[in-house]
């Protein structure tokens, strides 16, 4: 398709990384995953791959907007920054980077430990596998700053017709989500599904254009790449497919975009149904260390937001979300998202309204599948409050952050005063983006990774830093001898457990709920857990204190107290760190 340089660059990259993604998959599925043969899998295409790279870097153009990009170019630098250090981020040491590092361990893929999450799509698995196995949890991390930087790339041609010269403002505008921004240097999952729903409407309206079938096969093979990084990117993959139909006015080239996304998603649907019994595990259908249990649990359907609550989420978000807190009063959105798409999408609306054709056109393309997208968020939020997340909603991000500069561009073009009234918004939105530019650097510089990567601070001190008692607790287990079995109580977190140690993480925090309703004692739980081969139980004393001030899962007092009793006449105390953690010997 006629792209720009940078745009075709970024989906060669994105197309490479998702074959090597599922060739990675075929091989640890076949226990064949070894450093040598992963290196071949990288290095076999680098010969063509370096010949188009020296191309598109030398159509590469000068950005149009210098303070913009001036703008855009330090948060990049800030990302890689924070990613070429030791990973900290919760989610990663929860299963992102835990799954594959099981994965290289054994050196196989399979789903032999009691972790849900490792029956999530496993495109972010495989590329953190790979990562693991060339270089370390660093280089994994740099892989999804990648797809960060390859979004912001296709970002700025989405705009490229519908408001020409906005391209920067639009990717300022997604930068300047500062929990978009944040989790980028993180091995998180978020930015491979954006790129690659993002992916797929480009070569959608590509062929649009052109009319060439390879390329609708190819959106397909994108669209699949979202679905097989991210469950919830269905309803992104909704909206590019009612694009597809709209556009192409045709139920034959719908239905082959839909059969292309179904056989590119296929391999890793069957792994899934091989590996658990449920090839979307863990929804739906029972499997592997499935039950109705877990599944409510999990779901806690009926918990969600109300219609009025609904109606203002997106001020709720917008306002009162916050990055790891919360705002007394408000729902927790477990995210900052900033004011500027709240402030200027509405004014799309001014485009529907003055240009007819508008709707037709890219805009119309956009807002459709943001619209699908959005809908789907809220679908979400109504149905469990476990679900009231902001980051739900990043895979749409790109469209939302060109829709928000078609608003803005819009607003020129209303009346004699239009442009007066959008310098004063351009005004307050450089601002915001000067604002979003000094608390990144700040935050940044809280953390120190500079030190670490610099070798100024060694990695163990680092952790200890960032993690304080978890580190900690993961030291004091890591210097059991032998080769025990430690199943933890309220701490999700099994990462920086070393080789040779089975950890049992609590995954879902349901671990002493779920075995309360099959145990009627706490010594049958003992007898159970003895059963299994556990060795050791490492608490969170912090987490279930947590859980239980919240009053939102289900557990009443006498499971309280039953934990009080296992906890002091079915184990034998090691060690207590602070009060967060302590360390126990079961008692066999």
């Amino acid at each position: 398709p006629n792209l720009a340089s940078a745009e075709r660059l970024s989906l060669q990259i994105g197309l490479g990384f998702g074959i090597i993604a599922t060739g990675g998959l075929a091989l640890g599925l076949a226990g064949a995953a070894s450093e040598w043969l992963l290196w071949a899998l990288l290095l076999l295409p680098l010969p063509i791959s370096l010949y188009r790279l020296r191309r598109d870097l030398r159509d590469l153009r000068r950005p149009s907007n210098r303070w913009l990009a001036i703008f855009v170019g330090l948060a990049l630098v800030l990302i890689v920054i924070r990613a070429l250090a030791p990973p900290t981020a919760w989610d990663s040491l929860v299963y992102h980077l835990t799954g594959p590092k099981i994965y290289q361990e054994a050196g196989r893929i399979h789903h032999d430990i009691d972790l849900a999450y490792l029956g999530f799509p496993k495109v972010g698995s495989m590329l953190f596998l790979l990562g693991l196995q060339l270089a370390g949890p660093e280089l994994a991390q740099l892989f999804h700053a990648t797809f960060f930087v390859m979004t912001v790339v296709l970002t700025s041609g989405l705009v490229r017709t519908a408001a020409p010269g906005r391209g920067w403002l639009a990717v300022a505008i997604l930068v300047a989500v500062p929990s978009g921004a944040l989790l980028a240097g993180w091995a998180y999952v978020d930015w491979i599904a954006a790129f690659a729903g993002l992916a797929s409407y480009i070569l959608i309206r590509a062929w649009d254009s052109e009319k060439i079938d390879r390329v609708l096969i190819l959106a397909s093979f994108y669209a699949a790449l979202a679905l097989n990084t991210k469950y919830t990117s269905v309803w992104l993959v909704m909206g590019l497919s009612l694009v597809v139909l709209l556009r192409g006015r045709s139920i034959r080239r719908w239905g082959a975009f839909l059969l292309g996304t179904a056989v590119f998603v296929a391999p890793f649907l069957l792994t899934n149904l091989m590996l658990t019994g449920n090839p979307v595990y863990p929804f739906f259908l029972d499997g592997i260390y499935w039950d109705d249990h877990r599944a409510f649990w999990f779901g806690r359907f009926g918990t969600g937001l109300s219609l009025p609550e609904l109606f203002a989420a997106p001020w709720e978000a917008s306002i009162w979300g916050i990055e790891g807190g919360f705002y007394e009063g408000h729902a927790s959105y477990g995210a900052t998202v900033g004011p500027l798409l709240l402030a200027l999408i509405p004014l799309v609306a001014l485009r529907l309204v003055l240009d007819r054709s508008a709707r037709q056109g890219s805009v119309g393309d956009l807002v459709v599948v943001a619209g699908v997208a959005y809908l789907g968020w809220l679908i979400q939020l109504s149905s469990s409050n476990l679900l009231i997340q902001s980051r739900l909603l990043l895979p749409a991000l790109p469209f939302l952050a060109a829709l928000a500069a078609i608003g803005f561009d819009t607003v020129g073009q209303v009346g004699r005063r239009g442009a007066s009234v959008r310098f004063v918004i351009g005004g307050v939105v450089a601002f915001i983006l000067a604002l979003t530019a000094t608390r990144m650097a700040f935050d940044t510089a809280q953390e120190q990774p500079l030190q670490v990567t610099l070798g100024t601070e060694s990695e163990e001190d680092y952790l200890v830093r960032r993690l304080g008692y978890h580190y900690q607790a993961m030291q004091e287990i890591n210097r059991l001898v032998g080769e025990p079995k430690v199943r933890f109580l309220w701490e999700p977190r099994s990462y920086y457990c070393r080789e040779g140690l089975l950890c049992e993480p609590d995954a879902l925090l349901d671990r002493w709920w779920h075995d309360r309703k099959h145990y009627s004692t706490v010594e049958d739980i003992r007898r159970r857990w003895v059963a299994d081969g556990v060795t050791h139980v490492l608490f969170y004393r912090d987490g279930a204190a947590a859980v239980r001030a919240a009053g939102f899962d289900p557990l009443d007092e006498p499971d309280w107290e039953a934990l009080d009793r296992f906890l002091e006449q079915e184990l034998v105390q090691i060690r207590a760190l602070g009060n967060a953690y302590v360390l126990y010997e079961i008692r066999q």
